[in-house]
């Protein structure tokens, strides 16, 4: 009897809770009556992105990033991860400004900013340095928006820009328009100006540039222009079309490009070439340069029909609903070949578009001009 007692009484010890409870600090609890941190974990995949358990603990794979503050900046991206992209301080403007992939889904676009009257690149003190959005001269005193162009050509004060990731213009006059969301129709525009609202008010004129809407992808060395107001003033009077009803620019070059690859310099303009809508050279709507301007872009000749050492054709009464019947004709010498690339055209009031023409291939042929 006395053995049965002792027997029930060591059982109710060990199955009776302990009297004396931890009192854990703050960020740690009990575990099996020991005080541990509260956040431990043993299983892997508990842990975040780019971490690794080390014994109790998740931890970061990579070193933290530590950016150059001189010729870099941080992009931190969705996932936590910093990368540091380059700024060009100290580098100058010779290379092109880095043009990060879009994310899934988006458009970007990078390139270079240029003076339509000259063809010079628009620099300010070109340092690579990227601006800081409160200068008031240069490159760095602009804004860029990204447009539907098809529904800007329609009705340009009713169309909202598009959403951008990001926006990046250094003091080189290069730029970034990063994760553009692409619009519904088929092509994108550009539009650059000075702060504020789009307008022929400021320094510059309201520019556009276009290219077709392609999500997931993104272009580099995409040309894109600035004129100043007083320009505009040479080219009204000089018998120039007025610039209230909005000025189409077609620039024709001299080489084909494919793929980024050019036959020659791909800068070079092409003289004698005439703007055509429908295979047709309309006078009485393109207009072209004096001779006597060279490579400058100032004083309309009405006594020219086409283009001078510029390559450039001033065009008017073009309308987006004529899809891709803007072309050219003239200084072609492989008309087996080769003919001027079509595009879409339109005249926007009060804004200067202004459009590329390159020579290309006809279907199944080979154009090495």
């Amino acid at each position: 009897m006395r053995i049965a007692t002792l027997l029930i009484l060591a059982y109710a010890a060990t199955a009776a809770p302990a009297c004396n409870s931890i009192a854990c600090g703050t960020g740690t609890i009990e575990r099996n009556g020991t005080c541990g941190p509260a956040d431990e974990t043993v299983n892997a995949a508990m842990c975040g992105p780019n971490t690794v358990v080390q014994g109790t603990q998740c931890v970061p794979v990579y070193p933290p990033t530590i950016c150059d503050p001189s010729s870099t900046t941080e992009d931190t991206g969705s996932d936590g991860v910093t990368t540091c992209r380059g700024n060009g301080m100290g580098g100058g403007c010779s290379a092109p400004i880095p043009c990060p992939n879009p994310s899934s889904g988006k458009q970007t676009i990078c390139g270079q900013i240029y003076n339509f009257e000259d063809g010079t690149p628009f620099k300010g003190a070109a340092t690579g340095a990227a601006c800081a959005g409160t200068e008031t001269a240069g490159p760095c005193a602009l804004q860029i928006l990204a447009f539907d162009a098809v529904n800007f050509a329609h009705a340009p004060t009713m169309t909202n820009p598009q959403a951008v990731g990001k926006v990046v213009i250094d003091d080189c006059g290069r730029y970034a328009v990063e994760d553009i969301t692409p619009p519904g129709n088929a092509f994108i525009a550009l539009g650059f100006d000075d702060r504020g609202p789009l307008g022929p008010t400021g320094v510059t004129v309201t520019t556009g540039v276009a290219m077709p809407t392609s999500p997931d992808t993104k272009t580099q060395g995409f040309e894109a222009f600035v004129l100043d107001q007083s320009v505009i003033g040479s080219w009204t009077a000089s018998g120039g079309p007025p610039f209230a009803n909005g000025i189409y620019a077609g620039v024709f070059r001299a080489h084909t490009c494919d793929g980024g690859t050019c036959i020659g310099d791909s800068f070079a303009n092409q003289m004698n070439a005439q703007m055509t809508k429908s295979t047709v050279v309309i006078p009485a709507n393109d207009f072209y340069f004096k001779t006597s301007d060279g490579m400058t872009r100032e004083n309309v000749d009405n006594n020219m029909n086409a283009t001078s050492a510029n390559g450039t054709a001033l065009y008017i009464n073009a309308s987006v609903d004529d899809s891709l019947a803007y072309s050219g004709t003239g200084s072609i010498v492989d008309t087996v070949n080769c003919q001027w690339e079509p595009h879409a055209a339109a005249n926007v009031p009060g804004l200067l578009f202004i459009q590329i023409y390159r020579k290309t291939a006809k279907l199944g042929k080979t154009c090495a001009e």
